[in-house]
């Protein structure tokens, strides 16, 4: 039931809520928001590899690279999904609440995708580029971009390099 003079839920709504904002928000700290929104970055996006995690089977991971606007199956599931959107340098105008790019440069990539189940819409998510993948409030899936391909220029490529657990010495015991 919504709190009348917040007009939020539950407590955890509002705590999902401020997280998602601080997840969407990441990238606008400093930033000064563009006066209109940039439609695509000046190469066209060709394809996009995203890695796909299930919010309850946390053993399923699937990978797709796919042709943004084409429709593509989620693993062996009754999913599929769609990129519809695709955001250079993402970011959120404070004032409007509404996404943004910065510049024409993948200097913080974005695609919005929406999720079918049985073709039926569940759900519209967010796939980062440097970002760990979230899960919505009533996401099942969440997406993480892994290579970007671009028509006329270089893909771009997530960071891949993490830290490692420093290895054990030699003759040491684990």
């Amino acid at each position: 039931m919504k709190n009348a003079r917040t007009g939020w839920g539950s407590r955890a709504a509002r705590r999902f809520t401020a997280a998602t904002c601080f997840l969407l928000l990441l990238g606008t700290i400093g930033a000064k928001p563009a006066t209109a929104p940039v439609a695509s970055h000046a190469a066209r996006v060709k394809t996009v590899t995203l890695a796909v995690r299930h919010r309850v089977f946390k053993t399923f991971s699937d990978v797709q690279t796919v042709t943004p606007q084409k429709e593509f199956p989620v693993g062996d599931s009754d999913f599929s999904a769609r990129v519809i959107r695709y955001v250079p340098d993402f970011a959120m105008d404070l004032k409007s609440g509404k996404v943004i790019s910065r510049s024409s440069e993948p200097k913080n990539p974005a695609f919005q995708i929406i999720v079918r189940e049985k073709k039926v819409p569940q759900d519209t998510t967010w796939a980062f580029l440097n970002l760990p993948p979230h899960f919505g409030r009533k996401s099942m899936l969440a997406f993480k971009i892994t290579r970007i391909d671009f028509l006329g220029a270089p893909p771009v490529l997530a960071d891949t390099t993490a830290v490692a657990p420093p290895a054990a010495a030699a003759g040491s015991k684990p």
